[in-house]
């Protein structure tokens, strides 16, 4: 994970770059750029605490790149009008990390859709049977080495990494009205 965490300083140098290029040679007028979700509350890094919590040290990784990001589009863009940081990290945040998740007393938060939104929310919906095998995996005589939940509505991640379609569209839901407004200005 360090190795991951010294890497983010090149990663948002490199974005840094192409998102003036983009600006700048391209041409774009309105560019839409995502920040990361929690890393740590991923299945892949979920299953070494037996899906009981999120890993923190993964987690502060997102939260540093996110912070970089930020700092990058405020000198490229002080005024918004060309890149719009889509912000994923907290509508993940509030469906899967019980740790910072909005307590019943936040009244501003969407809460109650969040809190029973998704029962199963760091366990994956396709599991392997192996930690270093992959949903879909078979062995050699073709016979699975993976099990399916009956219910992947249920589930926030379908896989290691990937979270389910009812996930993303609960995730959307949270976004759109901002990329609305940002496409109509």
């Amino acid at each position: 994970m360090q190795a991951a965490i010294a890497y983010i300083p090149t990663v948002v140098r490199g974005l840094r770059e192409q998102l003036r290029r983009l600006r700048d040679e391209v041409g774009m007028r309105k560019v839409v750029v995502t920040n990361l979700h929690p890393m740590g509350c991923t299945p892949m890094f979920t299953r070494q605490l037996n899906y009981s919590g999120c890993d923190q040290a993964a987690n502060a990784g997102s939260d540093q790149h996110n912070a970089a990001l930020r700092s990058v589009l405020a000198g490229l863009d002080p005024a918004n009008r060309t890149f719009l940081l889509l912000d994923l990290h907290t509508p993940f945040t509030a469906l899967v990390d019980d740790d910072h998740r909005p307590s019943s007393s936040d009244a501003s938060s969407r809460n109650d859709e969040t809190k029973g939104r998704f029962p199963v929310r760091l366990r994956p919906c396709c599991e392997s049977f192996s930690a270093g095998g992959y949903c879909g995996q078979q062995d050699d005589a073709g016979k699975k080495q993976y099990t399916l939940c009956d219910d992947p509505e249920q589930h926030f991640y379908w896989d290691d990494v990937h979270p389910t379609q009812a996930a993303w569209a609960a995730v959307a839901d949270t976004f759109t009205p901002a990329i609305h407004d940002f496409l109509s200005t």
